[in-house]
């Protein structure tokens, strides 16, 4: 779920002109919808779900959900892309029937594919805020649960399991002892390699238990590790778990650093009344994205320091289920390196679903410096978020990412972000605004 790809949901929602008709497959534990597919293929994706989930359950004490419920999409104006929503869902899109034959043949690895996705779920069911987490920690341990259980599936299921016929057992743990044998281990390798050392701690069982103690622990977002660190040596009585977290840390936290600049909120009423807006959009969306593992951010300058962030305006709409979810997103006010100065967040409900509108936050009034960052965050998945539009011609000064990580240009035009700041009533009169133009 963190690596930062943009989720294009639409293709969920629709196939595209073909005019396939949606079919379900179900069996017990899973079920599939689909269209344009053929079956046996779908029956083998319904099998492969459950026969991991089963092993999930049995052999590493997962809770995992009743259902694992799949859409695969046939849409040829996609690639093929497989993920999750974190609890019970998984969304394939194709862009041909030709994606579902043997990696041989496709070059695509299904069986992994759906066993990694399973490893998803185990973690992200227990603990639903994973934003400490890096990618490295998330799909280092996907990759290392995922072939464990390719390796519980062929044992079950054999090669009778896909409708043309493969050793699938090369994708499990021989391929991942393959790539752990390479010099100089970074990125997923590296993640898988600490989970497997962790493993040979605690055993098969003993790491859903310390994912649960981390889903009831308070972690500080600046310093996560000193809490998981607390939390995971509680756990466990083996000396050799803090020589291994000394070593996992620094791989597997994500810090957002507090900024310098200090945080100076007032009561509204002590606000001038008189708020400017500052954008860097042309008002008309071009278009609209959710960004998975990432979020949407705007550079603005005002000079001096005594204006304060009194509401962000967001232009957009929410896709998912009906009911919004019982979450808050983020608002983060930053400074100029993208370290926090506030975190502001608001209700998931505050959007709606259908046609994008403008949305008017009212916020804390906080201190703004004279170059700041207002980044928000809605850590979606393929059943809630929010589609931010942006515009078309961009001014450079919209961003991809989130606190702690200097955010990435984002080139298609402007987010339709924008904010209003105001002055303290004792502001000096005698040095008028002179709004800064980029």
């Amino acid at each position: 779920m963190k690596n930062k790809l943009i989720l294009i949901l639409l293709m969920i929602m629709a196939s595209g002109s073909a005019g396939w008709a949606e079919q379900m497959y179900r069996i017990n534990h899973a079920a599939v919808r689909y269209e344009g597919v053929d079956e046996s293929y779908v029956k083998s994706l319904a099998e492969t779900a459950v026969a991991a989930r089963a092993a999930a359950v049995e052999k590493f004490n997962f809770k995992m959900p009743e259902t694992i419920q799949i859409s695969v999409i046939l849409n040829p104006k996609q690639k093929a892309r497989l993920f999750n929503d974190g609890n019970d869902r998984m969304y394939l899109t194709l862009k041909s029937k030709r994606n579902l034959l043997k990696p041989s043949e496709s070059g695509i690895f299904h069986i992994y594919g759906i066993c990694h996705e399973i490893g998803h779920l185990a973690m992200y069911r227990l603990i639903r805020d994973h934003s400490w987490l890096t990618s490295e920690a998330a799909e280092g341990w996907a990759h290392y649960l995922g072939s464990r259980l390719v390796d519980e599936v062929y044992a079950k299921k054999k090669e009778a399991l896909w409708p043309d016929s493969y050793h699938y057992l090369d994708d499990g743990m021989k391929r991942l002892k393959a790539q752990l044998a390479k010099p100089n281990l970074r990125g997923t390798a590296k993640g898988a390699q600490l989970w497997i050392q962790l493993n040979e701690i605690v055993g098969d069982k003993g790491i859903g238990l310390i994912f649960q103690a981390w889903s009831k622990t308070k972690i500080d977002p600046t310093d996560p590790g000193a809490a998981a660190r607390k939390t995971l040596l509680s756990v466990g009585a083996n000396p050799r778990l803090e020589a291994w977290w000394n070593q996992a840390e620094p791989v597997f936290i994500f810090k957002r650093p507090k900024s310098g600049f200090p945080l100076r909120q007032v009561d509204r009423k002590a606000l001038a009344g008189s708020a400017l807006e500052l954008a860097h959009d042309d008002g008309a969306q071009a278009g609209k994205t959710s960004i998975a593992g990432g979020g949407h951010a705007v550079r603005f300058a005002i000079p001096g320091d005594g204006w304060y962030l009194t509401t962000v305006r967001l232009y957009g709409s929410r896709y998912g289920y009906p009911r919004p979810p019982q979450e808050d997103f983020h608002i983060w006010l930053c400074d100029a390196e993208m370290n926090v100065i506030a975190d502001l967040p608001q209700p998931y409900s505050r959007f709606q679903r259908g046609n994008p509108r403008w949305i008017n936050l009212r916020v804390n009034p906080t201190n703004v410096p004279s170059e700041f960052i207002v980044c928000v965050g809605f850590n979606p998945t393929g059943t809630k978020g929010v589609f931010m539009g942006y515009d078309k011609a961009g001014t450079g000064n919209s961003l991809m990412g989130l606190p702690g990580k200097s955010g990435k240009s984002f080139s298609k035009g402007d987010w339709l972000i924008r904010v209003e700041v105001d002055q303290l009533k004792i502001a000096d009169a005698l040095k008028p605004l002179q709004q800064k133009n980029n």
